[in-house]
């Protein structure tokens, strides 16, 4: 084999493997972006109560409202990018009365597979609930469009 022939095997190798990264790191990129209207939550947006093992959000946008909700996600599943839409919708429509927000699980340089952790959440997606002192809580109902709306109305 010629020396051209193998530096352009090397450079092509390389392209592979370069290409390789970055199917992978937008498989876990978020996948809600800063035009959607919906927050992406950190780790740094929660504090973990030791006492009594619970999760407190602790971001400005629910600080005044004292409610709203937070889905877990994972980016590369097929049911967490079938809700984008439903999501995005129903952020815009509750928007300064009842905010959505959203966490990647597959988030680690922010830490958020401690969050999900520290959650309890074990399936994707999760929907959980603040209460009026800013507890993450389970929701227990189906997660679909007609499902969060109704919770949400029931709840403002």
């Amino acid at each position: 084999m010629s020396k051209k022939s193998n530096q352009i095997n090397k450079l092509l190798n390389k392209k592979c493997i370069n290409d390789s990264k970055d199917k992978t790191k937008k498989m876990y990129q978020d996948i809600y972006g800063e035009n959607t209207g919906i927050i992406e939550l950190k780790y740094k947006d929660f504090i973990f109560n030791k006492k009594n093992k619970s999760l407190i959000c602790n971001h400005p946008i629910f600080k005044n409202i004292k409610k709203g909700i937070i889905i877990f996600y994972a980016p590369w599943c097929n049911h967490c990018i079938n809700m984008y839409d439903d999501i995005i919708e129903l952020s815009i429509n509750y928007m300064n009365v009842f905010p959505i927000a959203v966490v990647n699980i597959e988030d680690i340089e922010n830490k958020n597979d401690l969050l999900t952790s520290n959650a309890y959440v074990t399936k994707y997606p999760t929907m959980k609930v603040l209460n009026k002192n800013l507890i993450l809580e389970n929701y227990n109902n189906d997660l679909t469009k007609d499902n969060i709306t109704y919770y949400i109305n029931m709840n403002i």
